[in-house]
C-alpha cells in the first residue's frame, strides 16, 4: 500500500510538473502575443504646441458656443480605454523649455540646450527617432501648420546646433522622412538659400510629390511620398483663413493635410511613424489672443478626430496627444459680484473675426511703416476686426504701443499683442500669466496598443524609450546630466576671450 501510494503521488507530482511547465510555456507564449500586440504598427504622435492645460479647459466650452458639441481632447481625457499621464518637460539648461529642446527630448531621448535640436552641448549630433523608426523599416511622416522645419517636426527628423538652421534642417529630411506637409517655402528654394541648392528639386528627384496649394493636396493621387509646402511662413492662423477666401482656397487645413499623410503613410508595408502639430497654439499664447489660440485648438481638435476615425477603424495604432509646453497660461478670470458675468463676457469672442497680428497689419498698411495710426481708427478696427467695443482710453493705449512698434523704438510686436489682449481681457474675461513658455507639466492622452506606458508623471525624454520600444528597437543616443553641461559651459565660458571693456 505504501508502495502504492508512493507511485501515486510521484505520479502526480509528475502530471502536476508537466501541468506547471505546460502553463509556464502557455504564459510565455501569452506574454509574447501580448508583447507583440502591444507593438503598435502605427504610432500617430500629436502635438499641440504652447497647449497650457488652460486651454483645452476653455475651448471645450468655446467649441460648444460655436459649434453644438464638445472637443474631442475632453472626451478623450474621460474615456476609459485612454491612459493619462503627465511630461516633465525641462530641457538641460532650463525649468522652462522651448520647442527644440522639447521634441529633441521626445526625438532623442536626451535633454539638449534650449535652442538646440537633437545635439548635446559638447556637439555630438544625437540620432533622431526618425531614423530608429525607419531602421525598423516604417515610414515617417511630418504634419504642422508652422514651418516643416520649425522645431517641433525638426525635432523628429533632424540635428543642427541652432534651431534658426532651417535650411539645414531641410535637407537633412531628404530621404529621411516620407511625407513632410506644412509651410516653409523659402528652406528649400535655391534663390532664398545661402547655397543655392535647389532642395524642392531634389525631392522630387526621389520620387516625391511636391505641392503648393490646397487644390494639389486634394489631387494628390496615388503617391506615397511628399513634400507640401503651402505658405512661405507659418500658414495663416485659422481665424484668419476661415475669414479670407483666398486663404480659404489655397491653403489647406490641419485636418486635410493630416488626412493626406495618413492616407499616403498607410500603405507602408511596415506601419509608420507620424507627428502631428498644431503649432500655431504656441504663437497666439504668445500674443495673447484668445480668439486665435481657441480656433487654433478646435484645428487641431479636429486632426485628432480625424487620427482617431483612423485609428479607430483598426487594432494596430497607437496616439498619444500631447504637448511641449505651457505657454502665457490663459484662464477665464471671474467676473461680476458672484461671477455670473463671465460667461457673457467669454462668449463675446465668437465675435472675432482676424487674429491680432492680421488686425495690426490691416490698420497699418495704409499709413505707411512710420504713420500714426489715431485712437478712433484703432477702436473702429478693434470693434470691426476683434469684436468688441472698448473705450476710449483703451483704444488710445493700443495707438501709443503701436506708435512705438512701427517707429522701431524697441517695442516689439509682442508688446503690441499684450497690450491688446490685456484692454480685450477687461472685456472677454480671459487672462494671462505672460507672453513666454511656462515649466508646467503637460498632459499626456494616450489610446491604442502600448496606451499603459504613457501613465503618471514621466520625463519627456522617456517618449523616446517608449516610442523605440514599441518599434521593437532598443537604440539609445547618449545623454549628458545638467551637472555635465554646467561644467562643459563653464570651460566654454574660462576659454572665451574677455570683451575689450571689461
Amino acid at each position: 500500500m505504501a508502495t502504492s501510494q508512493s507511485s501515486r503521488r510521484s505520479w502526480l507530482k509528475q502530471v502536476a510538473g508537466g501541468i506547471g511547465a505546460g502553463l509556464g510555456v502557455v504564459s510565455v507564449e501569452a506574454s509574447a502575443r501580448r508583447q507583440d500586440a502591444e507593438r503598435p504598427r502605427n504610432i500617430i504622435f500629436m502635438v499641440s504646441d504652447g497647449m497650457s492645460l488652460g486651454v483645452p479647459t476653455l475651448v471645450e466650452p468655446f467649441s460648444r458656443i460655436v459649434r453644438d458639441t464638445g472637443t474631442q481632447w475632453w472626451s478623450l481625457a474621460a474615456r476609459p480605454d485612454v491612459s493619462r499621464g503627465w511630461f516633465d518637460m525641462r530641457s538641460l539648461d532650463s525649468l522652462v523649455t522651448d520647442s527644440a529642446a522639447a521634441s529633441s527630448s521626445w526625438g532623442s531621448g536626451s535633454r539638449v540646450f534650449n535652442s538646440a535640436v537633437n545635439v548635446l552641448p559638447d556637439g555630438t549630433r544625437l540620432t533622431p527617432i526618425a531614423d530608429v523608426a525607419r531602421a525598423a523599416g516604417r515610414r515617417v511622416g511630418l504634419v504642422t501648420t508652422t514651418t516643416v522645419t520649425h522645431a517641433t517636426p525638426a525635432g523628429f527628423a533632424a540635428s543642427v546646433p541652432d534651431r534658426d538652421d532651417e535650411a539645414g534642417i531641410a535637407a537633412q529630411y531628404l530621404g529621411r522622412v516620407d511625407v513632410a506637409l506644412g509651410g516653409g517655402r523659402p528652406h528649400f528654394d535655391p534663390a532664398k538659400r545661402q547655397d543655392r541648392r535647389d532642395v524642392v528639386a531634389a525631392f522630387a528627384a526621389q520620387g516625391y510629390a511636391t505641392w503648393t496649394n490646397r487644390a494639389q493636396l486634394a489631387a494628390r493621387g496615388s503617391h506615397d511620398r511628399a513634400l507640401g509646402l503651402f505658405w512661405d511662413g507659418h500658414l495663416p492662423y485659422t481665424i484668419d483663413r476661415q475669414h479670407d477666401p483666398a486663404l480659404t482656397r489655397d491653403v489647406p487645413t490641419l485636418v486635410e493635410m493630416t488626412q493626406a499623410a495618413l492616407d499616403m503613410l498607410a500603405r507602408a508595408p511596415n506601419g509608420f511613424l507620424l507627428q502631428v502639430e498644431g503649432g500655431r497654439v504656441d504663437h497666439a499664447a504668445h500674443a495673447n489672443d484668445a480668439a486665435a489660440i481657441l480656433w487654433e485648438q478646435l484645428a487641431f481638435d479636429d486632426a485628432v478626430a480625424t487620427v482617431l476615425a483612423f485609428a479607430e477603424s483598426r487594432a494596430d495604432t497607437l496616439v498619444v496627444v500631447t504637448s511641449d509646453h505651457g505657454n502665457s497660461n490663459p484662464g477665464l478670470i471671474g467676473l461680476g459680484d458672484d461671477y455670473d458675468e463671465s460667461d457673457a463676457a467669454f462668449a463675446r469672442l465668437v465675435s472675432a473675426r482676424s487674429s491680432y497680428s492680421a488686425f495690426r497689419a490691416a490698420l497699418q498698411a495704409p499709413r505707411g511703416p512710420s504713420g500714426r495710426v489715431k485712437p478712433d481708427a484703432v477702436r473702429a478696427g478693434i470693434e470691426q476686426r476683434l469684436g468688441i467695443e472698448v473705450t476710449a482710453r483703451q483704444a488710445k493705449d493700443v495707438s501709443d504701443v503701436m506708435l512705438k512698434y512701427a517707429k522701431g523704438r524697441r517695442v516689439r510686436s509682442s508688446v503690441v499683442d499684450r497690450t491688446i489682449g490685456q484692454v480685450l481681457g477687461a472685456h472677454t474675461g480671459i487672462g494671462w500669466t505672460g507672453t513666454t513658455h511656462t515649466a508646467d507639466l503637460v498632459p499626456v492622452l494616450a489610446l491604442g496598443p502600448g496606451r499603459q506606458r504613457f501613465e503618471g508623471l514621466r520625463a519627456n525624454v522617456d517618449a523616446f524609450t517608449v516610442l523605440s520600444d514599441l518599434m521593437g528597437q532598443s537604440f539609445r543616443n547618449p545623454a549628458m546630466t545638467p551637472e555635465q553641461a554646467r561644467r562643459l559651459h563653464k570651460v566654454a565660458l574660462d576659454r572665451t576671450p574677455a570683451p575689450h571693456w571689461v
